[in-house]
């Protein structure tokens, strides 16, 4: 019964609570855990003070035990103090006609003066049993209102019990209320948290895509550059051996002039002796001849000296180009060289953040399935519990039908009992009142009837007082404030049939029945909505679980795709383009940016990649 109450009154007022805030809530139960403290501390009073009673009523009970063992005792000795009062009587009259007169005088006088002592002592027992009688009246009015107040206290008791079993209920509704909200909100958060790791997924593919092109561009870029230079660097050797060529031919060219000066020299040395001899044996000859041929001769020398000095410039020359030139071609390897430890330089920076890059994935990757991995158990764990929860719902639901089922016969059968009961007490209590008058009638004794009458003015008095009392006590508990739970959940069942059983017997009637039944059905009502508000709210578990499976192999789908994304071949591909020549204008320069991107360069590697390009152009 108790557990069908606490039901349907937790089923009741569920619009009332989803209507109060979060705060409200929480205020609502702190009050009511209040209220079961104040209560709780108050029962443990009342269970002191009622074991106190407990203890003062069995102390009542003996020493009211006692008393009548007394009176019963007392009322023997009077008895008998009577038959010995009749057995004198007559013995004085047989004495009487026997004995002659003066004995008899004597004796009667004997006898009268025992009789007044005995009648004086019977006197003081009788006011002695009065008192003792007055006294047992009290102490039963007493034990009358210490039973009421046994009664009440029960009664407020059961209240007390009652409001704290609904107190309990509440508190366990709005427990698995706060518990649901906590659930719904660890669903909300991952909910947000699997949004936000998709957006950082989206983000990080878009990032990883951009870099991607990035360096795909200053790959290529990058590819063009060294293609650009090995050209240059072809071309340079190419002109190198080309001017080694010119060289060598110019050292040959000086070899033969130099030459050809020697024989000149040699020739002119010479001629210029055959021409003095000439001179000197043809002195006698014409001065005219003899000047013209000499005029020849210097004409020639100076021609000779024109050529020589011609070729001794055009050494001069060939000398400073042949310098130049080897200068040029040292300062191309040292470019060559550097440009060669730059590209080796980045190379292995490339591989050293590809390898961070990769470790980088493959812990996102672990962390994600094992977030994959926690997220699939805890609803697993959801379904089951929910499942758990649905069939133990189910599972009540069905003993709840089935006890208010029982509880229905059982009213049924009591009801029928309670009629039976009924018609028979009424035949009793007529049967009763008649041999009460049968009795009353035959009771005409003096000594009787003051006991009697005080015992009959008593038993009005207990009467008026206990029907005082009663209604006393019903004014008390009709006037005693309800609480918010009764308010809420209305009246307990057992209450109402704790209240039907104490009711008078002509007070019974089948309409407390039929409304105890409806409100039977109403519970079973209650249970029934109940168990379709359950079996929704599964339907919503799985339908969420379908989601969140859909969503986590969505999600796996995308890290795959991010882990083919994360593949070097793309950044390979990148830096033959940049190495290669160019197909489009400025490549290379499109490549930087990616390569910035992709191989996470600083400003000074982003400004060498550059000016290699530049160079290359």
């Amino acid at each position: 019964m108790n557990v069908s109450a606490s039901v349907s009154g937790a089923a009741t007022p569920r619009s009332k609570i989803d209507a109060l805030s979060r705060d409200d809530l929480i205020r609502f139960v702190k009050k009511q855990i209040d209220k079961l403290k104040t209560a709780k501390c108050e029962n443990e009073k009342l269970k002191v003070e009622l074991a106190e009673m407990r203890k003062d009523f069995t102390k009542f009970e003996e020493k009211l035990h006692v008393e009548q063992e007394k009176n019963n005792e007392k009322e023997e000795e009077i008895q008998q103090l009577n038959e010995v009062v009749d057995g004198d009587a007559e013995s004085n009259k047989r004495s009487d006609k026997s004995n002659d007169s003066d004995r008899t005088a004597v004796c009667n006088i004997q006898l009268q003066n025992e009789l007044a002592s005995v009648k004086d002592l019977l006197r003081k027992q009788t006011e002695k049993c009065d008192e003792k009688k007055s006294v047992e009246n009290v102490i039963t009015l007493e034990m009358a209102d210490f039973e009421k107040t046994v009664d009440r206290l029960q009664k407020e008791l059961k209240s007390v019990n009652l409001e704290k079993f609904s107190l309990r209920s509440d508190l366990e509704a709005t427990m698995k209320e706060i518990n649901n909200i906590r659930e719904e909100k660890t669903l909300l958060k991952k909910k947000a948290e699997l949004a936000l790791h998709e957006k950082e997924r989206k983000d990080l593919t878009e990032q990883l895509q951009k870099q991607v092109s990035v360096q795909n561009n200053e790959r290529e870029q990058l590819i063009t550059v060294i293609g650009v230079n090995e050209k240059k660097i072809e071309d340079l050797e190419a002109l190198n051996a080309s001017l080694n060529r010119q060289l060598m031919s110019l050292g040959s060219q000086r070899g033969s002039l130099q030459r050809q000066f020697d024989d000149l020299s040699k020739e002119y040395s010479t001629f210029r002796m055959r021409a003095l001899y000439v001179l000197e044996q043809k002195k006698n000859d014409d001065d005219e001849y003899a000047k013209g041929e000499i005029e020849i001769l210097e004409e020639t020398i100076r021609q000779q000296k024109k050529t020589i000095d011609n070729l001794t410039n055009s050494h001069h020359m060939l000398q400073g180009e042949l310098d130049s030139s080897s200068g040029h071609v040292r300062t191309l390897s040292a470019e060559i060289s550097d440009l060669q430890r730059q590209l080796n330089i980045a190379i292995e920076s490339h591989k050293r953040e590809l390898s961070e890059q990769r470790r980088e994935f493959e812990l996102r990757l672990l962390s994600e399935t094992n977030l994959n991995n926690k997220l699939l158990a805890q609803i697993d764990a959801n379904s089951v519990s929910h499942n758990q929860e649905k069939e133990n719902l189910l599972t009540t639901a069905r003993q709840e039908r089935e006890g208010l089922e029982e509880e229905i016969e059982c009213l049924k059968r009591a009801l029928d009992e309670e009629v039976k009961r009924r018609t028979e007490m009424e035949k009793i209590q007529i049967a009763m009142t008649a041999e009460n008058v049968a009795v009353q009638l035959q009771k005409s004794s003096t000594d009787i009837l003051p006991f009697s009458t005080s015992l009959n003015r008593a038993s009005k008095e207990n009467a008026v007082a206990a029907d005082k009392n009663a209604k006393n006590d019903d004014n008390e508990e009709k006037c005693e404030e309800k609480s918010l739970e009764e308010v809420i959940y209305g009246e307990s069942e057992e209450l109402i049939i704790t209240d039907i059983w104490n009711q008078s017997d002509n007070s019974i009637t089948r309409q407390d029945v039929i409304r105890m039944i409806t409100r039977q059905v109403r519970l079973l009502e209650h249970a029934r909505e109940l168990l379709n508000e359950s079996e929704a709210m599964n339907a919503r578990l799985i339908e969420q679980t379908k989601l969140l499976k859909d969503e986590i192999r969505r999600m796996e789908r995308d890290r795959e795709r991010e882990n083919h994304l994360a593949n070097t071949e793309y950044l390979k591909d990148i830096i033959m383009k940049f190495i290669a020549p160019e197909k489009v204008t400025d490549e290379r320069g499109h490549l930087i940016p990616v390569l910035t991107t992709m191989l996470k360069l600083n400003n000074d590697e982003v400004n060498l990649l550059s000016q290699v390009a530049e160079e290359i152009l």
